[in-house]
């Protein structure tokens, strides 16, 4: 039987044409068609009717078709965009800035170029349309607010031109892309409260969460307080009761524990618990890690963590075992970046972590589960406390809207649930701070920067002003 053989089809022929000899990334393709189909007429009216004319109108359909590949292909070889991302470390409320460079390295000037980005980033549009001399260059910056953490993707970006005739397009594709890790915000906390335990012998002397204290201070007489611990010449002197406060020191390691239930989570964006959690546990991660107390902090959390070829991703735990100092705080900060809300509750996450809370540690528990689950990790904190683990709560309770609170009573149902999880709390001497979702805080880690600034005058014209400020 004899074998078929099967030819390329004129398509095919014509793409191997155009590209011949060129890089993979550079595809020349034809734009306009139609007027190639002028030309077997031509030549039959030639070969039945010669004449000048019929010879002029095929040496000029022939003659601007290889001039605009002879344009195309010079251009596909001496193009090229260089594209560089400025800064290093971005959090939330950042800018994000790229430099492109068009270089034109070829004889023929540029008269258009269209540049297409694929970044996954949200509201950053880099896309430009440029133009430029035979062997010249051409810059320009491009700048976006990162408004949300995670973990995006700058790239993969295209190059689009042509001839002058607009008869072949340029398609230069290039596959460089970086990933862009947002930082969650770090902010100044509010005054909290750590329990007070037992410390290792390598611990080290630290002050209150409440500001700097010398040792010894003095503070006015509370229920509660020891009477051993008056202090009788200032509170001869002032006339009341004071008592003297040491410098406490911690108990053992510190473990953030973070709750992202998705059942106890409500709201959307900077408004919503789960941004707020996240944001207090980098803060507080920032606040022990970033003194000089040389106090190890851990983390503990379960979450989902997005991925593009997955529509529904498990849930992940990360785990980061207590360490001291700066960069620890970094790898914790990178772990949340990119966390949301998974599935598992706060008293599950407690109960599969038993073994790692021993004796001798702190755990801080950040949770938006006040309702009426919120016993159910109560009783896990207190299996804690038999086993020497103290613990401290760290609430954060829903945004609700004004309209909400006069018309269905939501605003009276919530500050029920947090009067009787205070109540339960203060009953077992577990410190609470309860916090509102969306909060204005205060950022804590800033940087100043200088940008531009353009000012007309009452005349028409402009002036450029060199602007200084702090962004955070």
């Amino acid at each position: 039987m004899a074998r078929q053989i099967r030819l390329p089809r004129p398509g095919v022929w014509l793409d191997r044409f155009l590209n011949r000899k060129l890089p993979a990334d550079r595809r020349i393709s034809l734009r306009v068609a139609w007027p190639l189909y002028l030309f077997p007429w031509l030549l039959i009216l030639q070969l039945i009717d010669p004449s000048p004319l019929w010879m002029a109108l095929m040496v000029a359909l022939l003659g601007f078709y290889a001039a605009g590949l002879a344009w195309v292909r010079a251009q596909a070889r001496g193009l090229s965009l260089i594209r560089r991302r400025l800064g290093s470390m971005i959090v939330v409320g950042d800018a994000v800035s790229e430099e492109f460079t068009l270089e034109n390295r070829s004889s023929l000037p540029l008269l258009w170029a269209a540049f297409e980005d694929e970044s996954y980033l949200p509201d950053y549009s880099p896309g430009q349309v440029a133009s430029c001399g035979a062997e010249a260059a051409v810059r320009w910056k491009s700048e976006a607010i990162c408004r949300r953490r995670g973990v995006f993707r700058l790239g993969p970006h295209s190059l689009h031109s042509g001839d002058p005739f607009g008869l072949f397009r340029l398609h230069i594709r290039s596959d460089q892309q970086e990933s862009l890790l947002v930082y969650p915000r770090v902010v100044h906390l509010p005054p909290l409260d750590l329990p007070r335990g037992q410390t290792s012998g390598r611990d080290r002397r630290r002050r209150p969460l409440q500001g700097d204290l010398r040792s010894p201070t003095v503070r006015v007489y509370q229920p509660g307080d020891s009477l051993r611990r008056i202090h009788w010449p200032t509170t001869a002197h002032r006339g009341q009761l004071m008592v003297a406060e040491l410098e406490e020191e911690p108990s053992g390691d510190l473990w953030i524990v973070l709750d992202l239930n998705s059942a106890a989570q409500s709201g959307t964006g900077e408004q919503s618990t789960l941004e707020t959690s996240v944001i207090l546990a980098a803060s507080l991660a920032a606040d022990l890690l970033g003194s000089n107390e040389r106090r190890s902090v851990g983390l503990l959390t379960v979450g989902r963590l997005p991925e593009d070829d997955d529509a529904a991703p498990e849930d992940e735990t990360i785990l980061l075992s207590p360490q001291p100092g700066r960069g620890h705080l970094w790898r914790i900060l990178a772990a949340l970046a990119p966390i949301q809300a998974g599935r598992l509750s706060a008293a599950d996450l407690l109960q599969r972590n038993r073994p790692l809370l021993g004796k001798g540690h702190t755990i801080v528990v950040i949770t938006s589960q006040i309702g009426d689950d919120a016993p159910d990790w109560l009783a896990q904190l207190l299996h804690l406390r038999r086993s020497g683990v103290d613990s401290s709560v760290l609430a954060v309770t829903p945004a609700v809207a004004p309209a909400l609170n006069e018309g269905n009573g939501a605003q009276q149902i919530l500050a029920a649930q947090q009067d009787r999880l205070s109540d339960l709390l203060v009953r077992q001497e577990i410190p609470v701070r309860f916090l509102q979702a969306g909060t204005p805080m205060r950022a804590a880690l800033t940087y100043r920067r200088r940008r531009t600034e353009l000012r007309t005058t009452p005349t028409g014209g402009v002036i450029a002003r060199e602007v200084e400020e702090e962004v955070g």
